[in-house]
């Protein structure tokens, strides 16, 4: 269960050490805690680096994630701030299971992109619908350092809920060294799992976030069945994104056997497209890196001016925060002076609406 939202000196909620505090309508898991799951809590970082205002009004963002389920949503309605638009904007996420949403549920939601092919297939979107998850575009917010306790060792990640006692879900594993996916709550501590998981020489993997930033940073890396697997089908769709079958490896050297087969087969998304269909502008420097990491033309010219650009906007992103800030509290402020009045004045504001508009 979340803890209640902190509150820094001056009042402002705080979510942890080193990030502002995001738009309210953005949505992941245990918001607002001060442990996170690293996989839920990359929004932070992708918004503060990559992202800056958004392009469609919503209720709810969901920028990452296996949420595109009908329980999911129901719960992201009925939690939003104001059901302005009644909209949820999907942003590269994932179904949890091959079941196609509901028509009335399904009016609520806008998909920009998503995570693979299965979750394109069950909700029916065309075949050119942009696939990927965002977790793959680390490369473009994070340069990894070398990690002196993961560097060349073959790491194991369990998945967030394993109950298990380190030194047995390591001794299960086969590998050197067990990276738990649960971090505090900080730019800091995020960054530091990034650079853990890209020094590896080989990852085994229970959290499927664990995959995805070894994929995205070149690692060789198995998707792990330690007796606790989490949502089957998204593990499927993820695998679909990069041109490969959902195997499982019971230890690392299954799990190496399984990434030497599949290795030639695995097809990165592109990163332009990913960020390019999110819900939110994408800011032009991070644009022009995605185009570089792509090979889409002169790599080498993309980053200089990329370069340029990141320094020409120095000192603008700042206030850009400050204003997406104030507009979100401006804007849930707004929203629950409508709710208190209609708890006031109950079903006498619809009668007043209706003779209104007739």
């Amino acid at each position: 269960m979340a803890e209640p939202r902190r509150r820094d000196a001056s009042g402002r909620r705080s979510v942890g050490e080193g990030f502002r505090e995001l738009d309210e309508r953005i949505a992941y898991f245990v918001k607002y805690h001060h442990r996170q799951n690293f996989g839920d809590y990359l929004p932070e970082i992708i918004c503060k680096e990559l992202l800056s205002y958004p392009k469609i009004d919503a209720d709810v963002f969901r920028l990452i994630g296996s949420v595109i389920d009908e329980r999911w949503i129901r719960r992201d309605l009925r939690n939003s701030s104001g059901h302005v638009t009644g909209l949820i904007a999907f942003w590269g996420c994932g179904a949890r299971e091959a079941v196609p949403l509901s028509r009335k549920l399904r009016s609520h939601c806008r998909f920009f992109g998503v995570r693979g092919a299965r979750t394109r297939d069950v909700l029916g979107l065309p075949e050119d619908t942009v696939l990927g998850d965002p977790g793959l575009l680390a490369p473009l917010f994070h340069t990894p350092r070398r990690h002196p306790e993961t560097v060349g060792k073959v790491i194991a990640i369990p998945h967030v809920q394993d109950g298990r006692s380190p030194a047995e879900t390591l001794a299960l594993s086969g590998a050197d060294i067990l990276v738990h996916p649960e971090i505090g709550a900080s730019e800091a501590a995020l960054r530091d799992i990034l650079d853990r998981i890209a020094s590896a020489a080989f990852v085994l993997t229970a959290s499927l976030h664990g995959a995805i930033i070894a994929a995205a940073y070149g690692r060789p890396f198995a998707f792990w069945n330690n007796g606790h697997l989490d949502v089957p089908f998204k593990w499927e769709d993820f695998a679909s994104s990069i041109g490969i079958e959902a195997m499982f490896a019971g230890n690392a050297a299954e799990g190496r056997a399984l990434y030497a087969n599949m290795a030639p087969r695995i097809r990165l998304p592109r990163l332009a497209p990913i960020l390019q269909v999110c819900p939110f502008e994408a800011r032009p420097s991070a644009l022009l890196r995605a185009l570089a990491h792509d090979g889409a033309g002169d790599g080498a010219v993309l980053l200089d001016s990329a370069r340029i650009v990141d320094a020409a906007m120095a000192g603008q992103q700042e206030t850009l925060m400050r204003l997406q800030h104030e507009s979100g509290q401006n804007r849930a402020s707004r929203q629950q002076a409508g709710r208190s009045a209609l708890r006031v004045i109950g079903f006498g504001a619809l009668r007043l609406k209706r003779a209104l508009i007739r």
